[in-house]
């Protein structure tokens, strides 16, 4: 490797990092807040050698993020430093995704793409917290490098291929969801090959079956604490229930248990977002006392048959909840009981820009869709199942950032390679726009 060609490549992205660093100790907090509390509580579970308690496991998320803390709690550093890592995890991500474009555009445009990326708002926003949206977005962007990577060769390229096993099975680690995001682009993988034998594919079915196998030993272990095959999450239930919510002023959103069975109490103090929680108390209250007993696992199997009893009772409420949910996903809105504020276009703002840029790049897209690599349409496909999967479950925007890095990587392929904008001289009066 050319380290001076590589520091002189990453030189131009360095103020992102400042500016990171800056974000992380201005907007730090000395006190947790949400998510904060399950992640170092898992962490803290890994340096006493098991995950969760074997004799009523509970799996909110998978051990990738915790895995990653456990070492500096264990030499007991700050929370702030714990933050820090979120600034390194960016800006690895970032230089990731600028090379990634290096692959089919020049570098100008690979650092203008960059930086836009780079300062995302939403990302900015998890910053300063000890939440797991900083490292997925890192292992996001190394996955598009090394599958774009991948792809230059017509040969299989083993080491490449163990490396973005190593992503995948990393990526469902931190996001459980992707377990079966691997499935079904494996089931499609599998009937592509069967129409199309293809090396293609096979290099594509390669890492999805490494990835897998990665992750193998985590299954065996929940298995053997829920007595269940793919079992890596006992959330799941109260989710789908709230997203099958039969009350006319509810959207489909996740509450949380505290929410549910002490909104109604003035003593209560909900999150700041949410204004009054008596009513969600008062429809939900009772289910959760009748649940109160039971265990995680058990509780997670009763909320989904209340939630497939609600689905087949009130279709169309849950339609209107799914059509909620979608617009949660993408703009982070609407959510029940919430207090609206301007940070609502923190969220709304740039991820109609990626969308609308995205939309208008169908056209050229369809015109040059043989041109268009394997690889690029590989993963649209691969985080739009993720899309539909997320959409089914919890959507809101901070899981919008996983698919931030592929749309963008599209808009700048098909801008870069199939759309020429040509400026007429000054009194004519149009502009030509030609499309490869």
């Amino acid at each position: 490797m050319n380290w001076k060609s590589y520091y002189r490549s990453v030189l131009p992205l360095s103020p992102l990092m400042v500016l990171y660093v800056v974000i992380v100790f201005v907007f730090s907090k000395d006190v947790l807040v949400g998510d904060e509390f399950r992640h170092l509580h898992y962490a803290d579970n890994l340096l006493h050698g098991f995950y969760t308690e074997a004799d009523n496991p509970e799996l909110l998320n998978g051990p990738g993020y915790p895995l990653v803390l456990s070492p500096f709690l264990a030499i007991n550093v700050g929370f702030l430093i714990l933050r820090l890592l979120n600034a390194i995890f960016v800006f690895i991500g970032v230089v990731y995704f600028k090379k990634t474009i290096e692959f089919f555009a020049k570098e100008k445009y690979a650092i203008v793409f960059a930086l836009l990326i780079g300062i995302y708002p939403p990302l900015l926003r998890y910053m300063p917290l000890i939440y797991s949206e900083p490292l997925t977005f890192m292992i996001i962007c190394g996955l598009l490098f090394h599958v774009f990577k991948l792809y230059r060769s017509e040969k299989i390229d083993w080491k490449q291929i163990a490396l973005i096993s190593l992503y995948i099975g990393f990526l469902v680690l931190v996001k459980i969801i992707f377990l079966q995001v691997i499935g079904v682009s494996l089931l499609i993988v599998i009937v592509l090959f069967l129409w199309n034998r293809n090396r293609r594919n096979i290099k594509f079915a390669l890492v999805l079956v490494g990835g897998f196998l990665l992750i193998a030993p985590y299954l065996m272990y929940t298995y053997s604490l829920t007595g269940k095959l793919f079992y890596l999450g006992t959330g799941g239930g109260e989710i789908l229930y709230h997203r099958s919510t039969p009350y006319e002023y509810e959207w489909g959103n996740w509450f949380s248990r505290e929410d549910v069975l002490y909104g109604s109490s003035e003593d209560y103090q909900p999150d700041t977002v949410y204004k009054d929680l008596n009513r969600l108390s008062v429809n939900h209250h009772d289910i959760y006392m009748k649940l109160e007993d039971l265990t995680f696992i058990e509780r997670d199997s009763a909320f989904k048959a209340i939630a497939i009893e609600n689905m087949k009772a009130h279709p169309g409420k849950y339609l209107k909840n799914t059509i909620a949910n979608v617009g949660r996903f993408l703009f982070h809105y609407p959510f029940s009981y919430r207090n609206q504020n301007m940070a609502a276009y923190g969220y709304l703002i740039p991820n109609a820009l990626i969308l609308g840029l995205c939309i208008l790049c169908i056209y050229p897209f369809i015109l040059n869709r043989r041109k268009v690599p394997f690889e690029l349409k590989a993963v649209i496909i691969f985080y739009l199942i993720y899309a539909c999967a997320i959409v089914l479950l919890d959507g809101r925007g901070r899981n919008f950032i996983i698919m931030v890095p592929s749309l963008v990587l599209f808009f700048a392929y098909i801008y870069t390679n199939t759309v020429k904008i040509t400026l007429l001289k000054p009194g004519e009066e149009k502009q030509q726009l030609n499309i490869d």
